[in-house]
């Protein structure tokens, strides 16, 4: 295996990447590596497949009406973590 020194990282990336490795449960190093492998492996999108699972996921969920009210509603409850709805049986409308 090879050794590579990566110098120059500042400070805040470091610490975002040693809480990143501590969640993971790897070292520094195996959380690098992991992410470095992750980003040059990552398979290309093909545009026209993602459309067609987007425009069958559309069709089978039918259109969600996100009004003002409700958007501000999911914003608040995902910054707070509670009130988790699953929006697959859900339908938001502007006056919840």
């Amino acid at each position: 295996m090879a050794d590579v020194a990566v110098r120059g990282i500042p400070d805040e990336l470091h610490q975002e990447l040693k809480a990143a490795a501590e969640r993971n449960h790897r070292s520094l190093n195996g959380e690098i590596v992991a992410r470095l492998a992750a980003s040059v492996r990552a398979a290309p999108v093909d545009a026209i497949t993602l459309l067609e699972r987007i425009q069958r996921r559309h069709r089978t969920l039918g259109p969600l009406e996100l009004g003002e009210a409700a958007l501000h509603g999911l914003r608040d409850d995902g910054q707070s973590g509670a009130g988790r709805r699953d929006a697959r049986r859900t339908r938001w409308t502007g006056g919840e």
